[in-house]
């Protein structure tokens, strides 16, 4: 019986139904369907995710020009494959820089990451004792009011959903995010930062300089439209941290992960 209620399920799914599975669970996804909806006349339908294919990690350095080509602003950066390369690197970008060395999930954790350099000599040495594939050299950003993660997720049954929230070494402590189903409203988004716990950060406390909310907006827009771009394709992208200033708000590293359409 059992494995013909779960054949059953599948070719009423196939077909575009959905099955009720408990009354309890019916209900409350009824509700929850019901505020999703409401007050949402005109507004567009949720995008629906493809089934890509075999998954492959974009790295750092792809993933932030993949998502700077839809608006995404992010550091001033240069590819190194060396350690002298890194060092000339430096002088073109202008100090303090960021070295980082490619190839590990977790760069801090590996020791892959050297902060606030302000020399060529200083950038040489870093490389010199990291032990990786290559290197990224990028502008130390500073003046930082707070740093958030803007997360998506392709969830098969709902869609595609983004994450907003505290970002940076906090991101696991503070667990303070808001999550929306794509695509989202400038509006929703401004909403969302409100309804986060660091919002007083962000809208300037105690006489300190707020984050520029429109900046933040369009990095979410940005990503929205290269999920849209690759709706087929997208299984994650997460940024991580949003650095937001006063007059900007950069991602200090990003990561994607997609396949092939199907």
């Amino acid at each position: 019986p059992e494995a013909l209620s779960e054949s059953v399920a599948s070719r009423a799914i196939a077909a575009g139904m959905i099955p009720m599975h408990g009354l309890d669970d019916t209900l409350r996804a009824i509700e929850v369907a019901a505020f999703l909806g409401a007050g949402q006349t005109g507004a567009a339908p949720v995008l629906m995710p493809g089934r890509p294919g075999e998954l492959r990690t974009i790295g750092e350095a792809e993933a932030k020009a993949a998502l700077a080509a839809h608006g995404l602003e992010v550091p001033v950066n240069r590819i190194a494959n060396s350690a002298t390369e890194a060092a000339a690197a430096s002088t073109k970008i202008g100090f303090p820089v960021v070295l980082k060395g490619t190839g590990a999930a977790h760069k801090t954790e590996a020791g892959l990451v050297a902060l606030s350099l302000t020399s060529d000599a200083a950038v040489q040495d870093a490389a010199t004792a990291m032990t990786c594939d290559g290197f990224i050299v990028e502008e130390m950003l500073t003046g930082g009011v707070a740093e958030l993660l803007i997360g998506v997720l392709r969830d098969p049954a709902h869609g595609f959903v983004l994450t907003i929230g505290t970002g940076g070494v906090q991101t696991e402590i503070l667990q303070d995010t808001v999550s929306l189903l794509l695509p989202v409203t400038e509006a929703e988004v401004r909403k969302a930062l409100q309804d986060l716990r660091i919002a007083p950060l962000l809208s300037g406390y105690r006489g300190k300089p707020g984050a520029d909310i429109g900046a933040i907006v369009r990095a979410v827009t940005a990503v929205q439209d290269f999920v849209t771009a690759h709706i087929g394709q997208v299984d994650e992208v997460e940024i991580n941290p949003l650095i937001c200033t006063p007059t900007r708000a950069v991602a200090a590293d990003a990561l994607i992960r997609m396949g092939d359409e199907t």
